[in-house]
């Protein structure tokens, strides 16, 4: 049974990156089932649930942003209505649809280190992520501009993709956390090899040695090479981040501590002076000379300040941003905007700054106690504890300058590290049992299945939308339908009402062509109602009504 749940867990470290990180619906509902299924064995199997102090924060905060969602849920709001002082939300499918986000990776973190408990355990998982970084990277080298992508979806736009990753900043994110943990895998093993120096294992562990440098150093490059500005940052402060903790913890010394630690940060200023007096080289290899993206970023920062201002104390609710930010952007864009650059500002103006400062407390609770730990660790368990922390350090940088929390590819490593973290090995002599009966495992079941069925209705709308793309003005009419009614969203409202607007275009008969457009302006004034100030729907109620007059 426990090989079976890693062999689960297996492929789904392996199939969230190549199913194009798992942004489509479909491919998230894979990987939910995958994850419910592994829980279920689980919870038939083990009869107790482990867990450390260090488990605390971590369920402290995943409860804080379930439990606001839920509040936020509870009482809908519009734009037009002024603010008020209790949790709400401005679109309670998408809040529905972000809750589903988090329980699921909650899911993810206590799977983990429920799974591997042991040092050797970690390493595995470990290892199998390192893997997959590798494989990630072989497939952005053998398959470059975004091959892997158009030769599966047909998505001419993918040409600086990374691998299977749509997107390079995610890629390269994805490269740069997998490098860090290889690194702490790296010095764990040299650490444990030196013991038996002298014994016939001293070729294999050479061996070994030499795979894992080569691997480490692919990985660094590979994470550069994917040209993204944030995942080199967050490499940068990442690989420092790792040698102050090691410098930290290694028993030597104060002296000698204290000045391999002066060292360090030296090399740490003299690199940021560096980079500072360089950035318009980074810029020109990064392809990001004309400063559009920048420009845009920036826009989109203003608007969140924006609503966080008339939101302040507790924000629009769970996942409603995308609702709500067109109304505040100084020039209309051309895309859709689902997610700011910045997970944590978007964080903040979804759940307010009440929502943000309880998380905070969480983040800092967790911080305190990881170094602690990190500290009392024996020399091996310091060298791949401190790696797994500077992977959660890369990711929150990564967070800072681009949406990664959203992309379960790229947020999954986060989860299984953060999971390692958890893992009874670093906590030996402080680690609890809560017995889980019938009642507690029910409950845990139909939290997971209940999280799962937005998602899966969103599925099933993408399936009609995107099987109906192709089809004929009535087809086309009709998988539109299903898609609204699987998943009544404002874009899905957008395409049904412009499908009902261009229909009318090719009837030749005046009563076909006003039926239509009735339905295509009674589609968009429903949808107003709920969402005031879209603009594509305000567009197509003004189409329609032009059309009618």
């Amino acid at each position: 049974m426990h090989l079976f749940l890693k062999i689960l867990v297996a492929v789904l470290i392996f199939f969230t990156p190549f199913s194009f990180a798992a942004t489509e619906p479909w491919a998230f509902c894979i990987v939910q089932g995958l994850l419910l299924l592994a829980w279920i064995v689980l919870l038939i199997w083990r009869r107790e649930f482990f867990y450390s102090h260090l488990f605390k924060p971590v369920a402290y905060v995943f409860l804080v942003l379930i439990g606001l969602g839920l509040l936020q849920s509870c009482f809908a709001h519009t734009l037009l209505q002024s603010s008020v002082w209790y949790p709400v939300t401005l679109i309670r499918l998408y809040t529905f649809d972000h809750l589903s986000l988090f329980v699921t990776y909650f899911g993810v973190v206590c799977l983990a280190f429920q799974v591997y408990a042991s040092f050797d355990e970690v390493k595995q998982l470990l290892g199998c992520l390192v893997v997959c970084g590798l494989a990630v990277a072989l497939c952005a080298l053998i398959f470059p501009h975004g091959t892997y992508i158009i030769k599966l979806t047909g998505i001419r736009q993918a040409t600086e993709a990374v691998g299977p990753f749509l997107n390079r900043n995610h890629g390269g994110l994805f490269l740069a956390m997998n490098a860090l943990l290889a690194l702490g895998l790296f010095f764990t093993y040299q650490l444990q090899g030196l013991k038996a120096l002298g014994s016939q294992a001293k070729r294999t562990f050479v061996v070994k040695q030499c795979w894992l440098g080569a691997v480490v150093l692919g990985l660094i490059l590979a994470a550069v090479f994917s040209r993204s500005r944030g995942a080199m940052l967050s490499l940068f402060i990442g690989l420092f981040s790792y040698a102050l903790l090691c410098m930290w913890c290694v028993p030597q010394q104060i002296r000698k501590r204290l000045k391999r630690i002066f060292y360090t940060l030296l090399l740490l200023g003299a690199s940021c002076a560096w980079i500072y007096a360089h950035i318009p080289q980074i810029n020109e290899f990064s392809h990001r000379t004309s400063g559009v993206s920048a420009d845009i970023r920036q826009m989109m920062y203003r608007g969140a300040v924006d609503i966080l201002k008339q939101y302040p104390i507790w924000g629009i609710g769970e996942g409603a941003l995308p609702v709500v930010i067109p109304s505040y952007t100084e020039v209309r864009l051309s895309h859709y905007i689902e997610h700011l650059h910045n997970d944590w500002l978007e964080m903040t103006v979804e759940i307010g700054l009440i929502g943000a400062g309880l998380v905070l407390i969480g983040f800092i609770w967790f911080a305190v106690l990881a170094l602690k730990k990190l500290k009392r660790l024996p020399p091996h368990k310091q060298f791949l504890f401190a790696a797994l922390l500077s992977a959660l350090l890369a990711m929150s940088i990564g967070c800072l300058v681009d949406f990664h929390f959203f992309i379960p590819g790229c947020s999954l490593v986060f989860l299984w590290a953060l999971g390692g973290c958890l893992s009874p090995t670093f906590h030996k002599g402080h680690v609890h049992a809560i017995h889980m009966g019938w009642v507690i495992k029910i409950i845990i079941l139909a939290c997971f299945f209940a999280a799962c069925v937005i998602p899966f209705q969103k599925a099933r709308a993408w399936r009609a939308v995107w099987f109906g793309k192709g089809l004929k003005t009535e087809g086309k009419l009709k998988a539109y339908q299903q898609g609204l009614a699987y998943y009544p969203s404002p874009r899905n409202a957008v395409r049904l009402g412009n499908a009902y607007y261009n229909a009318s275009k090719y009837e030749d008969e005046w009563i076909m062509q006003v039926y239509y457009l009735e339905l295509a302006q009674q589609i968009a004034q429903e949808y107003l109602e709920k969402y005031p100030k879209d603009k594509e729907l305000s567009q197509l109620y003004l189409r329609t009504r032009r059309q009618l007059d």
